[in-house]
């Protein structure tokens, strides 16, 4: 049989092609005494190649200086370098080429690119395309990287030109590892996990000794180490940050926190002070300082994306004596605390000497069973992703092969050949017969007990290896086929066809507890049913399509198609199907498509699949692995057994395995963390932090506290809602759904308990409203509409006003009446942008804070007598609230809500900086000032049957959008609005608010006509330029629609909305690190 993957020659051409042409490069010599300098990887995209851009030079000295030397090497088109590792004393780097999916050594390499000696080495072939990362092992040449999709670990020595000496050092337990970095000085490992919680473990560097030393990560896409002060640093993509900590998982910080609320970076590296970045979607690496976190220096890359990054200089790779240069490993040596140690490569053991290896077997240590009547092959598993190593065939003579079944604890295959079972012994290659199964439908084998299922036309029938005996499990079964099995439940699986339609049929392993886990939307199509052990999942082909449930049934999930294909076997984040007829189509579950075709020429029709892989089949998983080891939130594993830990703001029951929370009633500052979707209560007397448990998924922008209800709002901008809770997370309702536009912020009117609210339309800054919602009735009205973004807004209801900011071109903080009449701007000048507006009923004051200038000021109702109180460096504030005589505030790059005298502006300590918050948005206080109301709105709603709003001279009635009123009073539709004491569900509510009220208007409500004063809106000159403006949006929704095809497979998509937050002027094509910094220069 010859096995033909056409897609992987094709890619190896390509690469060996690129490198050919290296000789031709002729730089002048002049500076080659200089040999380090920065190496970035640049992406291609629909106009310009992939490329390698070197800086060289000392990368501290790039701080000070205004030009120096790049020099770029372009590859071919599909060129795409994902990852970097650098050896700067053997004049070596390793590139990982993610469109070959192969690792390749560069050698004889210099910074200047003009080495007519330096030539490429293929090192290794088979990776998953997925971002992977190496980091290498400059002291016995290892080079270690992660497979996100294969979930596994592998080193490779690369002082050997055989391919195939590399090992799967870790896979047990991983849950999609991605960053990875070493230290070989002291023998230590560390790599990030991103699945469900985010988290960075430490093993050595022969992969023992494994410890979880950091939770409460997001996405981690690369990480570094300084080997100096034993300092891990890593970039949280999701939770916006450059952070670090010490090899141990203490003395967590986090260095920078971009501004921006999707800022997307994927290379990472530390030299000397400085911690630089690649910024992918801003085509920008920045330069930090590691302590401070200030820009330090930064490159733009106007046409290509940077992506992997590396410091190549020798001062950041001392060579020490070390264990594994006086020992005499068979394969390949590791140092590790404790000294060095041998490693075999897959497929053999370490014999009792500790230095020899042995083989296992003579078959792949991972690989893929295939079988057509008469033969039954082995292909290595890595064919999946276009590996194309010759397979290979059991010496065995079968007349009929209808089904296959792995065994990785003895090392044997199960076959069924006329009718009955064998087993095939790899280490003897001899073949067993054990029982007539007759004509079988179904195969599978319990590694855990040992004992092999099958099923025909009517029963289900099991065999005891141990005992070689059979019995009956279930008979009288509806036409069962594709048998498939969890041990770990001790479940079995198949599809039972009959005239009614097809279902997936589960019982316990002696045929009891027999349930209906799913049943065709057709009557027929059921195939491929696959038990996938690492998950606890089901999968099976549909009508098509690939679908799984869990092993109980839940969370039914729909894929892809695989067209045509019967047969399904899922191996890591993969899909092999086939129609059975000469070839195998690869799928990937996070591109949810076909990637790869395997053809199989003249292999003919297949009759059985199965998957040998030794870590799929343990007695038992891991402490973590099944059902998160029963805890609530976190699992971390220790050894055989397990630590149940709580996410942040919360506390661990006594049973140590569910979490819950300590709810505040009073005195309690509530805070959003945009980064983790949670929302958070802060004591004002001991900093004590609460989370608010929300099981539902949601999104919070800005939250606040009803002070007399103590109900919680928030504005959801992922479902673009508003939405209500009470304080005890319960009670969950949609106040208001915007459609196309997201809510932001909130402000309630205690007069009426109407909440007003801010609503921009998504993707746009040149739509936005200020709108007013009844939270018991849902009636809505918008009050101003021609903005170009509003954020924030506060109300003075005793005197009729609102106030709002508009961050639109020309920013400016505005007044109105509460219905939205008398418009106009009292605060136009020296503004940046205003991210928080409050206001102080006792002084008559409206604050502001601007988190460009990063200072908070405040003036009086008319924008008089301003002042600034206070100015915060670096910070980046974002939300302020007055609070007596205090004012707290968040900050993007604060990990803390900060307190401050109202007057004087000095800080009053209060809490700490924690690493574990993430983006603090909004900030209110309970119990905060109380709100001088609307004497006419607060008695009987001013007698209006549905919205009583404050003006200046009054009030005015009004009706939901869309509602004509049929007198000053009433709306020609709905229901008349019922007491504020009864729409609270209190008996008798007083008055609790102080202030001036005006006197009670008698005569009824004033019928006001809306007057727009602004200056900032101009309006005859958007008529002029409305018809060139909209054929510019054109032209760059069409520039941006062709960009976007051209972007990576390897860029994942941040949840993140575009609308504008705090600082955030541009959504994610802005600079995350590098704001109002100056290009340097750079000539080639």
């Amino acid at each position: 049989m010859k096995l033909s993957v056409p897609f992987n020659e094709r890619c190896r051409f390509v690469i060996l092609n690129v490198f050919c042409i290296l000789s031709l490069l002729d730089f002048s010599k002049s500076q080659d005494t200089i040999d380090n300098g920065l190496i970035i990887s640049q992406l291609p995209n629909l106009y310009s190649s992939g490329s390698l851009t070197t800086l060289p030079g000392s990368i501290d000295a790039f701080k000070t200086a205004s030009i120096f030397p790049v020099r770029n090497f372009n590859f071919h088109q599909t060129t795409e370098i994902v990852s970097i590792a650098t050896d700067a004393n053997d004049r070596k780097i390793y590139l990982l080429d993610g469109n070959t999916r192969s690792l390749y050594k560069m050698n004889n390499f210099n910074v200047w690119l003009n080495d007519s000696s330096q030539s490429i080495t293929l090192l290794h072939e088979g990776i998953s395309k997925t971002s992977t990362k190496l980091a290498y092992d400059w002291l016995t040449k290892n080079i270690y990287w992660t497979d996100e999709y294969y979930n596994w670990i592998a080193v490779q020595s690369t002082n050997d030109s055989d391919p195939s000496m590399f090992r799967v050092l870790i896979e047990n337990g991983l849950s999609k590892p991605l960053a990875i970095a070493v230290d070989p000085l002291v023998g230590y490992l560390f790599w990030s996990e991103h699945d469900e919680t985010g988290k960075i473990e430490r093993a050595t560097l022969a992969g023992e000794e494994r410890e979880t030393i950091v939770t409460g990560a997001v996405w981690i896409p690369d990480m570094a180490v300084d080997t100096e002060s034993q300092t891990i640093y890593w970039i949280d993509i999701q939770r916006n940050t450059v952070e670090k900590c010490d090899y141990n998982g203490n003395n967590r910080k986090v260095v920078r926190r971009s501004k921006f609320t999707s800022i997307t970076m994927s290379g990472i590296t530390v030299f000397k002070d400085l911690v630089c970045v690649t910024e992918y979607h801003s085509y920008l690496v920045t330069c930090l300082d590691k302590t401070t976190g200030d820009n330090k220096w930064m490159r733009y890359f106007r046409s290509r994306t940077p992506w992997a990054i590396s410091v190549y200089d020798k001062a950041t790779q001392k060579i020490i004596d070390h264990s594994c240069k006086n020992m005499k490993c068979h394969h390949f040596c590791v140092n590790t605390p404790s000294g060095g140690k041998c490693i075999c490569k897959s497929g053999y053991q370490l014999t009792d000497d500790k230095v020899t290896c042995r083989e296992e077997h003579h078959l792949f240590s991972k690989g893929l069973f295939i079988a057509n009547k008469t033969d039954i092959c082995m292909l290595d598993i890595r064919v999946i992703t276009s590996l194309s190593h010759e397979p290979i065939c059991l010496p065995l003579k079968p007349d009929s092969v209808k089904l296959l079944a792995a065994s990785a604890v003895d090392n044997r295959l199960f076959y069924t050949d006329s009718g009955f079972l064998y087993s095939y012994d790899f280490l003897t290659n001899l073949s067993s017969s054990h029982t007539r199964v007759g004509k079988i439908s179904g195969l599978a084998f319990d590694w855990v007990d040992n004992m092999v299922f099958w099923s025909d036309s009517k029963s289900i029938n099991m065999y005891s290896v141990r005992s070689d005996s059979v019995n009956k499990v279930k008979t009288n079964v509806e036409n069962p086929s594709y048998l498939t099995i969890c041990p770990y439940h001790k479940r079995l699986y198949w599809i039972a066809s009959s005239t009614a339609g097809d279902r997936i049929v589960s019982s316990s392993l002696d045929g009891t507890n027999v349930s209906t886990i799913y049943t065709s939307e057709t009557k027929s199509g059921l195939t491929g049913l696959f038990y996938k052990t690492d998950t606890s999942r089901l999968f099976w082909i549909d009508n098509e399509k690939v679908k799984s449930v869990n092993y109980d049934g839940s969370d039914l999930k729909t894929y892809f198609s695989v067209k045509k294909d019967k047969e399904l076997i899922v191996y890591k984040d993969y899909s092999l199907s086939t129609t059975t007829e000469n070839e195998l189509h690869s799928a990937s579950f996070a591109s949810r498509r076909i990637e790869l075709t395997v053809e199989l020429d003249g292999f003919g029709k297949l009759t059985g699949m199965a998957v040998y892989d030794p870590g799929l089949q343990k007695n038992e998983k891991g402490p973590c692995e099944l059902n998160n080891g029963g805890c609530e939130h976190i699992c971390v594993p220790k050894g055989t057994f397990r630590k149940c830990v709580c996410a942040f703001g919360y506390r661990l029951e006594v049973n140590g395995v569910n979490c819950s929370t300590d709810t505040m009633k009073n005195n309690y500052i509530l805070t959003v963390d945009f980064t983790h979707k949670k929302i958070y209560q802060i004591s004002t007397q001991s900093a004590a932090v609460s989370a608010l448990d929300v099981q539902e998924d949601y999104s919070p922008a800005r939250a606040i506290v009803h002070h007399v209800t103590s109900d919680i709002y928030w504005s959801d901008f992922r479902n673009r809602q508003i939405k209500k809770m009470n304080l005890n997370s319960k009670n969950i309702s949609t106040i208001l759904n915007l459609g196309s536009f997201t809510p932001f912020g909130l402000a309630i009117d205690y007069s009426t308990d109407l909440l007003y609210y801010t609503a921009l339309l998504s993707g746009l800054t040149s739509a936005s409203f200020i709108g007013v919602v009844d939270p018991y009735t849902g009636d809505d009205q918008r009050v101003i509409t021609d903005l170009s973004a509003a954020h924030e807004v506060v109300l003075y209801p005793s005197e009729g006003y609102l106030f709002y900011t508009d961050t639109g071109d020309v920013p400016y903080i505005g007044r109105s009446s509460m219905d939205g009449s008398f418009k106009v701007a009292i605060v136009a000048t020296k503004i940046r942008q205003v991210n928080g507006l409050a206001i102080d009923y006792t002084s008559k004051r409206l604050y502001w804070s601007d988190g460009v200038k990063d200072i908070i000021e405040y003036c009086d109702f008319n924008g008089k007598n301003r002042h600034i109180l206070l100015k915060d460096e670096q910070a980046h504030i974002a939300n302020l609230v007055v609070a007596g005589n205090f004012i707290y505030y968040t900050a993007i790059n604060r990990q803390r809500v900060t307190k401050v005298d109202k007057k004087s502006g000095y800080t009053v300590h209060w809490m700490m900086d924690s690493y574990e918050y993430g983006r603090l948005e909004s900030v209110d206080a309970h119990p905060g000032d109380m709100q001088p109301v609307n004497n006419n709105c607060y008695n009987n709603n001013g007698n209006c049957s549905s919205l009583c709003i404050p003006n200046p001279t009054g009030y005015v009635c009004a009706c939901a959008d869309g509602i004509e009123m049929k007198d000053q009073y009433t709306c020609l539709h709905g229901k008349k609005r019922k007491s504020l004491s009864s729409l609270r569900g209190l008996d008798d509510i007083e008055s609790k608010t102080s202030g001036k009220n005006p006197a009670m208007n008698l005569d009824g409500p004033q019928i006001v006509r809306s007057e727009n004063t602004s200056d900032l809106t101009p309006v005859i000159a958007g008529s002029v330029l409305g018809a060139v403006v909209l054929i510019g949006i054109g032209a760059v929704i069409a520039f941006l629609y062709f960009r976007r095809r051209s972007r990576s497979v390897y860029e994942h998509q941040i949840d993140t909305p575009n609308v504008k937050f705090a600082n955030d002027k541009g959504g994610v094509g802005n600079a995350g690190f590098a704001e109002e910094n100056p290009e340097v220069r750079i000539s080639s």
